[in-house]
């Protein structure tokens, strides 16, 4: 068991930092591209690529902010529940609901992917195919649901607190 949170925590680190890299690229372009517009020259690929690092960014680092609880969450509830076994209780309802409406959300994504690798989509400027950038983003929802799992089962409802 200790080899899964183990392992679980490698990934989520790997998929954070990539996520670091990607916000520190697409704040370089945009400001590449917001200093040269005052010489009149705009570069479109440069704001669609920001718009990507960006997107791919918040997926990357979900299974991160989900194991170690810094997810998004109703303070107002984990303040009135006080005792260890309740917050526990509520970290299993909490990973339960996130759980499944990640799955209902991989679920569609998938559907999405495929569509996209069939229709051979690319993006507007850059011509990446979307079904590249709609895989990343699954399977980082695969990655958060199994974190969950991990969570639930081998941390007993706790989050990991090594990786902070």
């Amino acid at each position: 068991m200790h080899g899964i949170v183990v392992g679980s925590r490698w990934v989520r680190r790997v998929l954070f930092s990539i996520s670091a890299i990607l916000i520190a690229v697409a704040t370089g372009f945009a400001a590449f591209n917001a200093i040269v517009r005052f010489f009149g020259v705009s570069f479109n690929w440069a704001e669609e690529l920001c718009t990507y690092c960006v997107v791919m960014m918040v997926y990357l680092c979900l299974p991160h902010l989900e194991g170690t609880g810094d997810q998004l969450c109703i303070t107002a509830i984990d303040l009135w529940v006080k005792g260890k076994t309740g917050q526990r209780i509520l970290n299993y309802i909490r990973g339960i609901l996130t759980g499944g409406a990640l799955v209902i959300l991989g679920w569609y994504g998938l559907d999405v992917m495929k569509k996209a690798f069939k229709r051979a989509q690319v993006t507007y400027i850059l011509q990446l195919p979307k079904g590249i950038l709609y895989a990343v983003a699954a399977a980082c929802i695969l990655i958060a649901v199994l974190v969950w799992l991990i969570l639930m089962i081998c941390n007993k409802g706790e989050f990991d607190d090594e990786s902070r």
